[in-house]
């Protein structure tokens, strides 16, 4: 029996996510547009940053930001740059 589209991408969003380098969240993406795949993507620090996974904790969790905040792994390991 052939699997649905949906279950299809769900699939692969699966397959995605374990690709994630954060400790605390593990997140997969599928962009799919008229049925082609656009992009994937995961949680992790962005290209050049450590990862949670390689320093063995999360950054997020030993950052000064409230918990429940908007702040990822990606944005308290990327420094802000100031005018």
């Amino acid at each position: 029996m052939r699997v649905d589209k949906i279950n299809y991408y769900l699939d692969i969003a699966e397959a995605v996510l374990e690709r994630g380098t954060c400790l605390r969240r593990n997140f997969g993406a599928i962009i799919v547009k008229n049925d082609e795949i656009i992009s994937t993507g995961y949680v992790g620090a962005p290209r050049g940053r450590a990862n949670c996974i390689d320093l063995n904790y999360c950054t997020e969790r030993n950052s000064a930001c409230p918990r429940g905040s908007a702040m990822s792994c990606a944005e308290v390991s990327t420094p802000r740059r100031m005018p």
